[in-house]
């Protein structure tokens, strides 16, 4: 039967000016556990893998890896340590900025391969700043790369490409175009100009239903690709600032802990009513 895990994000718990300190990486895990998350996403050089493995152990987590390789060959170490910590998945955020698609096909295709050989699973994330900052180029590597599954983090393109709201039927049909080859999700709410929005504040309200929906059809066309024993990885992933907006003395104007609970939530009732 398939399956939903929802992750929660290391780099999320990080930075929270309201403990007053930063939380070490086993009170980070313990909390995670305690809240009922199945797993953890690691960034890649964040932490020693020999405490990691011990924690994952410990507390009874999966976890996956994220990492920023600005070549084929620069991806290896973290394979390395996706392998040893058995991920579900090795994520890419590809700091590679080709002109033309073939150039980035190539790129992608060496990951692929360097993966597949290793038999880790591997997704390529949709974010700004790397090889799929922009939505249609994104668009036309997925044409040149077919075997490329994406971890959808939609709330890059709504900025970089600044959606208008409400969305049109021709964003849509791109942002689908993008959900049904995706492998993955993230979670995260954005307008055309904030990377991150409180989805707690109610005014916000239309854009956390709007990513919803898109999470919705997602899950769908996911349940449609796969087998009946897969299991699907979305990660909740809440940034502290400046992903975080803050107030005049550095304070997150809402509680990113509380937001992640409440955007499990809303996935895992998205989810049991498919």
């Amino acid at each position: 039967m398939q399956r939903l895990e929802v992750f929660q994000s290391l780099w999320a718990m990080t930075r929270r000016p309201r403990q007053g300190r930063e939380v070490p990486l086993t009170e980070m895990m313990a909390s995670i556990a305690q809240a009922g998350f199945d797993g953890v996403d690691i960034v890649y050089g964040d932490y020693a893998q020999a405490d990691l493995s011990a924690l994952l152990t410990e507390y009874d987590l999966a976890c996956t890896i994220t990492a920023f390789p600005n070549s084929v060959a620069a991806l290896k170490p973290a394979l390395e340590m996706a392998v040893a910590l058995e991920a579900r998945h090795l994520n890419i955020i590809g700091a590679v900025y080709p002109f033309s698609v073939e150039e980035g096909a190539d790129t992608v295709r060496g990951w692929l391969e360097l993966c597949a050989a290793a038999g880790m699973a591997v997704t390529i994330e949709t974010h700004r700043d790397c090889i799929t900052t922009d939505l249609l180029y994104t668009l036309q590597l997925m044409r040149a790369v077919p075997e490329m599954n994406l971890c959808a983090d939609l709330s890059h393109f709504v900025v970089a490409r600044e959606f208008k709201w409400p969305i049109t039927p021709e964003v849509q049909q791109q942002v689908e175009m993008v959900l049904d080859r995706s492998a993955s999700f993230q979670g995260r709410v954005a307008s055309r100009e904030q990377i991150q929005l409180q989805i707690s504040f109610q005014h916000h309200r239309e854009w956390y239903d709007q990513f919803a929906d898109w999470w919705s059809y997602g899950f769908r066309s996911w349940k449609q690709r796969n087998p009946d024993d897969a299991i699907l990885n979305f990660l909740c992933e809440l940034g502290p600032r400046e992903y975080a907006m803050t107030d005049a003395d550095g304070e997150e104007l809402s509680d990113r802990w509380e937001e992640a609970l409440q955007i499990r939530d809303r996935v895992q009732g998205i989810w049991s009513r498919l």
